[in-house]
């Protein structure tokens, strides 16, 4: 078995090494997909440019229905993806979940 191993990492080493890559982007893209701060940003330097005279009140109620479609989009995400975490982690029929609250020695 561990001479399989050493005679197949040539072709295990870089696959896996590619897996990792791939699985880094993928969380790195679900954790900006998922970011609303630069919406929030958005938001903010479109109503500096109303206040400053940049955009006249159509740009800035068109802008700013855009980035809220957006905001609002992104927290159904979040959302969506809370709830998955959730439905993984939480017991098959007919199990128990035990919780474990550890109480510093302290207070004990």
């Amino acid at each position: 078995m561990i001479l399989f191993k050493l005679l197949a990492l040539p072709i295990t080493a870089p696959a896996a090494g590619i897996r990792y890559c791939i699985e880094k982007v993928v969380d790195y893209a679900e954790q900006q997909f998922t970011d609303d701060a630069p919406v929030r940003e958005q938001l903010l330097e479109l109503q500096i440019e109303l206040e400053e005279g940049g955009v006249t009140d159509e740009e800035y109620t068109e802008r700013e229905a855009v980035l809220l479609t957006r905001l609002r989009e992104i927290r159904e995400q979040r959302r969506l993806l809370a709830r998955e975490v959730g439905d993984a982690s939480a017991p098959a029929d007919g199990e128990k979940r035990s919780v474990v609250i550890e109480v510093p020695e302290e207070l004990e």
